[in-house]
């Protein structure tokens, strides 16, 4: 696995650890139904709370890309929705966006 690769995959597996932390992770007992998939709004808002879509779209897909070998995305910017999301509630939630600022840091180099 590259470099660049394993920091990816470290840093995911550093928001799921942090997703628990925080109690946000729900397992397969939690994953919203399939039609909250088919959401064409940014980041699955109108049908799931952005923790769900971390645990079961990002992780997911982007781990799915690094076991495939694939090629990753060229930009990712996480992070500001997360500030958003989680605007007024910060202070819990800045080790989670700080590790999403992390994440999207390391695309689009």
């Amino acid at each position: 696995m590259a470099d660049a690769v394993k920091i990816v995959a470290d840093k995911l597996d550093e928001i799921e650890n942090e997703l628990r932390r925080l109690g946000y992770w729900q397992g397969a007992e939690g994953r919203p139904q399939e039609a909250a998939f088919l959401s064409t709004t940014p980041f699955c808002l109108d049908t799931m709370e952005l923790q769900q879509w971390l645990e079961y779209v990002l992780l997911p897909r982007l781990r799915a890309l690094i076991e495939a070998g694939r090629p990753l995305p060229e930009a990712l910017k996480i992070a500001p929705m997360a500030q958003e999301f989680w605007r007024g509630r910060w202070a819990e939630h800045r080790a989670l966006i700080g590790l999403l600022k992390a994440l999207d840091d390391c695309f689009g180099r």
